[in-house]
């Protein structure tokens, strides 16, 4: 990987050693950064599960990506800075209380004097590394968080500004990149897939957030929400480079 451009994409100018504070600021910079999308999928381009793919479309394109490229590249960042790294594959739990494909969702687990989870994908949603053994809130920029355990599982709640609120489950299982690859290709092609249903993309700010799906920009300001119709593609182009960064 080349480091130096990577940091340089995410507005990371810090630490490199590998320690917990390097780690937060890490993720703090990504969190408001690099966007989290989907729109290969619309545009007929594939998603990988691979390091040279995955960081030409994060650093030389300036796009985003959903969970196993973004957090792929940050576990991939990490390790080279020297950070002992584990990828977990998780689950993201649905509205029905069913879960989703297996692997579908990738985080990391972090060993320091203790270890952490570390998720820049899930939506852009986590907005800190996690203690995994604290079952308080935890929270951090705006967000709350609450890891819980049940016996070999583990669970990540995420409650947003606005209400939005999201969870996982995963065991401490370490998993190789390669155990990834079927997922990947299911999450892009499948109709049960929440991907295939239309592009979003979205980014945290520090009130809120703002997410562009359906043709409508969602721009979240605390408790309050604006919703943004959006004429036609031109618009979208336009709010994609105005408000995340992307250039199609």
């Amino acid at each position: 990987m080349e480091l130096d451009r990577y940091l340089s994409r995410i507005g990371y100018e810090g630490s490199r050693e590998p320690t917990l504070e390097t780690v937060r600021a890490m993720h703090r910079a990504h969190f408001y950064t690099v966007p989290f999308e989907n729109l290969d999928i619309s545009m007929g381009r594939r998603i990988e599960v691979d390091e040279a793919v995955n960081f030409n479309k994060i650093v030389n394109e300036r796009r985003g990506g959903f969970c196993l490229e973004l957090t792929g590249t940050f576990a991939r960042a990490l390790r080279e800075m020297g950070f002992r790294v584990d990828v977990l594959g998780a689950r993201v739990l649905q509205p029905d209380g069913s879960l989703s494909y297996p692997h579908s969702h990738m985080a990391l687990l972090v060993h320091l004097e203790e270890p952490w989870i570390v998720d820049v994908g899930f939506g852009g949603r986590v907005a800190a590394p996690l203690r995994l053994n604290d079952t308080a809130v935890q929270e951090a920029e705006g967000r709350r968080h609450v890891v819980a355990n049940d016996g070999d599982h583990w669970l990540v709640t995420v409650s947003e500004p606005g209400g939005d609120k999201g969870t996982y489950v995963f065991t401490l299982q370490p998993r190789e990149f390669h155990e990834f690859y079927e997922v990947c290709t299911w999450l892009q092609t499948s109709p049960d897939s929440r991907f295939t249903q239309g592009p979003v993309v979205s980014l945290a700010t520090e009130t809120g957030r703002r997410t562009l799906a359906g043709g409508r920009l969602i721009v979240t300001e605390g408790e309050s929400r604006s919703v943004e119709d959006l004429a036609d593609e031109a618009a979208q182009r336009s709010v994609l480079q105005e408000h995340f960064g992307i250039v199609i």
